[in-house]
């Protein structure tokens, strides 16, 4: 399998305001070599659906409602991505999967946020959401400039409208915290 880091260079840099929040995330995506790689955007979309996953273990102890709805309907969207990526690789004989150290690290990346930190925790978690949606559709959409498998292609172009409108849900949710 390809290395992720050889197509595209992801430089994430967050601003700390003073108060603990994070007031901006930024993602820069460095185009090295040309669009990624079908095995490089399987990967991202199996990175992706990991944090997804672990996010909704990590609010369970919140009272907030509503980032619990959010994560509960991201992680179930996450199950059913992940299943019909499954279906895509068995049709075309392909096994990527994300074992990278990398892929390990921004599946955890709430893991070291204190959910009983409250309003900081809610910033933090939509952040990182935020973080990962932007660099997942800049994958996807770098991708669709030169796709290599026509199913891949498909299955990309039909998840990007729903990655947009969580990404901009996303935005919204951490400009109203």
């Amino acid at each position: 399998m390809k290395s992720i880091v050889v197509p595209l260079l992801v430089v994430i840099s967050c601003s700390m305001a003073q108060a603990g929040g994070i007031d901006r995330v930024q993602i820069d995506v460095a185009d090295a070599s040309g669009p990624p790689a079908g095995s490089d955007v399987i990967a991202r979309i199996y990175e992706f659906d990991a944090f997804q996953q672990t996010a909704i273990e990590r609010t369970a102890p919140l009272p907030s409602s509503d980032v619990q709805n959010t994560a509960a309907l991201r992680a179930d969207a996450a199950v059913q991505r992940d299943k019909d990526l499954t279906e895509l690789q068995r049709r075309a004989g392909t096994n990527v999967e994300a074992d990278s150290p990398a892929a390990v690290k921004r599946a955890n990346m709430l893991a070291a946020v204190d959910s009983s930190e409250g309003p900081a925790f809610v910033r933090r978690f939509y952040a990182a959401q935020l973080a990962q949606y932007q660099i997942t559709v800049s994958v996807l959409e770098h991708y669709l400039q030169s796709p290599d498998n026509d199913d891949l292609k498909a299955f990309v172009a039909a998840q990007l409208p729903r990655l947009r409108s969580e990404l901009e849900d996303t935005r919204t949710a951490l400009a109203e915290k």
